[in-house]
């Protein structure tokens, strides 16, 4: 089956073209570009992941792809491989929820999913594909921004550029983006370490930084690893 798989973030749209599994397309636009974006017509099913409300967007997809389309907001309260922790499955962010189901298309046994975005979440699941919960922390630029934006003393000067280094910041800039990659550094390797079984997963925009630093493997696409599965199961009908 071939499907069009489309993540919708807060300010970017990411996409990719599939066909049995296997890549043929991808690419990226702005939200507010998405009406006037050529999106290919092919796909026998179009999956659509958001985390917001987006109904315009919404609107939009269903009058270009009609009944092909099946919009994502939330994660499927009785999707057979996964077994939901929380007591109102709506309330799992669908990204994660994606995202775990992704990561089982990798791996079998115990996973420990974390990703990388706006937000810095992890979730572990089980072999047994229950979800035992799970961290949320600012993301990277998140909690930059809570620094240079509520605390005085720490200020953005132009003539600073973040060096990219574990090392003590000798200027401000340095010192908040070194400081704030160790502190997300330091809670993936202290949940790695109180789960040494779980293979790990990392994802999202900054997920390569993360596992780079890590010496762990980066998976950029389990969101959409996620929907495939979807699309060769539950949404066949």
């Amino acid at each position: 089956m071939s499907a069009l798989l489309v993540d919708i973030g807060n300010t970017r749209i990411k996409w990719v073209l599939r066909d049995r599994g296997e890549t043929t397309a991808t690419g990226v636009t702005d939200k507010a570009n998405a009406a006037r974006f050529n999106w290919p017509q092919s796909p026998e099913r179009i999956v659509v992941s958001s985390v917001q409300d987006n109904r315009e967007l919404h609107e939009l997809f269903e009058g270009l792809f009609g009944e092909r389309l099946r919009w994502l907001g939330t994660p499927v309260y009785d999707y057979q491989f996964f077994r939901h922790c929380y007591r109102d499955p709506a309330r799992l962010g669908v990204d994660r929820w994606l995202a775990m189901i992704g990561a089982r298309q990798h791996s079998d046994g115990d996973l420990l999913v974390v990703d990388a975005g706006t937000a810095l979440t992890l979730d572990i699941f089980s072999a047994e594909n229950q979800h035992q919960g799970g961290y949320i922390v600012p993301g990277l630029q998140m909690a930059r921004q809570a620094l240079f934006g509520g605390t005085d003393k720490v200020r953005q000067f132009g003539d600073e550029q973040d060096a990219a280094t574990l090392t003590p910041g000798t200027n401000t800039v340095n010192c908040v983006a070194a400081g704030t990659l160790r502190q997300q550094l330091a809670l993936v390797q202290h949940v790695v370490d109180e789960y040494p079984d779980h293979h790990i997963f990392i994802t999202g925009g900054d997920g390569e930084l993360i596992a780079d630093n890590l010496n762990a493997r980066y998976y950029p696409d389990l969101i959409f690893d996620g929907m495939d599965s979807l699309c060769a199961g539950l949404f066949t009908a």
